[in-house]
């Protein structure tokens, strides 16, 4: 009994500490390790998915003990098939949990019978193209939306050498989640993670390198080359800069930069509380 009484005043002040801060670096410190600790997870991962121009948009992606390159994989390529992102088709009124019976679902999803083919043909991709080759074995996580409809992802893994996650955490992960979406219910619009008020407030650090780099009249190519990652990833990058930032051209993002910058005040920037 005192384990479990212990257990319960731990979750309740955590739930109590735990915040969405301003910049990646320190919702990871302020939310992914707390809550991975609690969880007893090796791996973290929070993201934002929205919709721009009718096709889902990586807004932010923070992790924890994960390799830029991996995440980098999941926007270039993977993001796509994550079953989060049919999530946005539909307003949520609480969080969603994976459906453990049915894998690539979601306890909130009503799905016709191709459609449930369809979902775990996408979902046996998905895992064995991206989440076993990077270990993701024992996983446990959960979905909500915030107020203006993105949909914020938490994911936490063990590697497949370790146990799966007990009963008892993945109790503990649903009150979290009723936790967090409370925090989140009040976030505007105009709210996102950050990577600091320098002209670049709602960018995160490696969208800042794109979208300066881009300033600097480098092409996608270029850019690429000079940050080691993919066309495909600076292409993503660019959509979710251009998104955020509410510009259509290169000359204006550049332009947007500039002048932000002169002014010393962040454009669009997010928080979140």
């Amino acid at each position: 009994m005192t384990n479990v009484v212990q257990e319960l005043e731990h979750l309740a002040k955590l739930c109590a500490a735990v915040r969405f801060s301003p910049r990646p670096a320190d919702l990871v410190a302020d939310l992914l390790a707390p809550v991975a600790a609690c969880l007893r997870a090796e791996t973290a991962s929070f993201r934002v998915l929205s919709i721009a121009d009718g096709a889902v948009v990586p807004e932010a992606v923070v992790s924890l003990g994960i390799p830029q390159s991996v995440d980098d994989a999941y926007l270039s390529r993977y993001c796509r098939l994550d079953p989060a992102r049919r999530l946005l088709r539909q307003r949520l009124a609480e969080p969603v949990f994976p459906d453990e019976g049915r894998p690539g679902e979601w306890t909130a999803e009503r799905a016709s019978a191709e459609e449930r083919r369809r979902f775990s043909a996408e979902f046996v991709r998905y895992r064995n193209e991206f989440l076993l080759p990077n270990d993701f074995f024992h996983h446990v996580g959960f979905c909500f939306q915030d107020s203006s409809g993105r949909t914020l992802l938490f994911d936490f893994h063990r590697p497949a050498r370790a146990p799966a996650f007990r009963e008892l955490e993945r109790a503990k992960a649903r009150v979290l989640a009723a936790c967090l979406h409370a925090k989140a219910a009040n976030l505007d619009r105009q709210e996102t993670p950050c990577a600091g008020a320098d002209g670049g407030g709602c960018l995160s650090p490696r969208e800042l390198e794109v979208a300066d780099a881009v300033a600097a009249g480098l092409t996608n190519k270029e850019i690429a080359a000079r940050l080691g990652i993919s066309v495909r990833t600076v292409e993503n990058h660019m959509r979710s800069i251009f998104a955020k930032l509410g510009v259509t051209t290169r000359t204006r993002l550049a332009a947007r930069l500039h002048a932000a910058r002169r002014s010393g005040e962040p454009h669009g920037s997010r928080t979140f509380s």
